[in-house]
């Protein structure tokens, strides 16, 4: 049981820590606070129901944000990437849900 707690620490700090240090250069003052703080819950929440899986879809985000950066505005890269993340935090739950049912 504490392996599990601590992995989900462990993604949820993973995940918001990593989002504040991408996006630093790009939002102002409580902005950056505020997305890294609803990655992190986003991303832990998910983790609660798969393990490890939504970390995956949260580094594939990133790697999506930082190349959307380059050809939009931040705004609009942020936003793509939060509907990346969504998607791919559904993807994971879902993926989960269809392995169990057939055990």
């Amino acid at each position: 049981m504490e392996t599990i707690i601590a992995m989900i620490l462990a993604t949820t700090a993973l995940s918001g820590g990593t989002t504040y240090a991408v996006t630093r250069r790009d939002l102002e003052g409580g902005a950056r606070v505020a997305v890294a703080l609803a990655c992190a819950l986003l991303v832990g929440g998910a983790c609660v129901f798969v393990p490890w899986l939504p970390l995956f879809a949260f580094l594939g985000t990133v790697v999506v944000y930082l190349l959307v950066r380059r050809l939009l505005t931040a705004k609009l890269a942020l936003a793509a990437s939060g509907a990346v993340l969504l998607g791919g935090c559904s993807f994971t739950v879902l993926l989960m849900m269809a392995a169990l049912e057939t055990m």
